[in-house]
């Protein structure tokens, strides 16, 4: 029998819900976990394909094998099997892997809130003004939001509407793609506005290398990077224009170890941004680990998921 956790619920929801879920220690035997455990337990919650293994082995001890049918790779089953560690362990007598008690209580802790969330689903209601589709349109100079998504759909549906927004308000607007992006970006913005062409040769809208605006000679220097952004609101503003609409995907920080280098970067800007200049941080949510949405939430003034729109100032 299958247990009831829905796999497609985003990493902001997990959080949500774990706040607020106090399983009951008789239970759950949470009681018997220290808190580096519970937090040891959300990390590997965090993941989704770390969710499946556990459900996986709720059922029943896996083999090898069985257990890469999920990963469909040998050597991303053995990272998240030791990203698992102290919940699941082998069995070398046997030659399977199972949940410890730790792991029991772990995936018991997922079944409660995820049950929670069920029933608090319908209950939520989100209104107009927490539209992640709009939200972004109404945010002026000096805002700092961050996204987080889960596809370039979404992603897309909230980039380029806040980008339009600022142009329609005198603003020069900069998107920052990955390298390998960067054409395609450009044909989906071409493809939905038939005017891209025209306001790139103006000026207007530049789409950039997020690699070579963040990265120099394989670093990533928080005060470099802070600094261009002053001297860029500059020179645009010199041209006649309001100020920056800016939105950046951040995926180099992460695919080159920078994520650390991130974090700082993102404290320099603070909550709210250096005169004549908004900002939107994108991020792909499975990349984030919960310390990292916390510090996201922390630094930003404004946070935009795939079911809502929040404002934390």
């Amino acid at each position: 029998m299958r247990c009831p956790v829905d796999n497609t619920v985003g990493v902001e929801t997990y959080t949500k819900v774990f706040s607020h879920t106090s399983p009951n220690p008789s239970r759950f035997r949470v009681s018997r976990c220290s808190k580096g455990s519970l937090e040891k337990a959300l990390h590997v919650l965090w993941h989704p394909i770390r969710r499946r293994l556990l459900e996986s082995l709720w059922e029943k001890d896996r083999s090898f094998d069985e257990l890469n049918r999920i990963c469909s790779n040998h050597g991303r089953l053995g990272y998240h099997l030791r990203s698992m560690s102290g919940m699941v362990i082998r069995d070398p007598s046997r030659k399977v892997y199972r949940l410890t008690d730790e792991g029991r209580v772990a995936w018991e802790w997922l079944v409660q809130a995820s049950s929670d969330y069920a029933k608090r689903r319908s209950d939520i209601e989100v209104t107009p003004a927490q539209n992640p589709f709009t939200y972004a349109d109404q945010l002026s100079l000096s805002d700092h939001a961050f996204v987080m998504y889960g596809d370039a759909d979404f992603r897309r549906a909230v980039a380029f509407p806040f980008l339009r927004a600022g142009l329609t308000r005198g603003m020069a607007t900069i998107y920052l793609a990955s390298e390998q992006g960067m054409d395609k970006e450009r044909r989906e913005m071409r493809r939905r506005y038939a005017d891209t062409e025209e306001l790139e040769e103006r000026g207007a809208f530049i789409i950039m290398s997020a690699e070579e605006w963040y990265m120099h000679r394989g670093r990533a220097s928080p005060d470099v990077i802070v600094d261009n952004w002053s001297k860029l609101v500059q020179e645009k503003m010199s041209q006649g224009y309001k100020g920056i609409q800016a939105a950046a995907e951040m995926d180099v920080f992460f695919e080159n170890s920078k994520t650390s280098e991130l974090l700082i970067y993102e404290k320099k800007l603070g909550r709210k941004l250096p005169q004549g200049l908004c900002g939107m941080c994108m991020y792909d949510a499975p990349r984030l680990e919960p310390g990292q949405v916390m510090s996201l939430i922390e630094t930003h003034g404004h946070g935009i998921f795939e079911r809502i729109a929040l404002g934390f100032l």
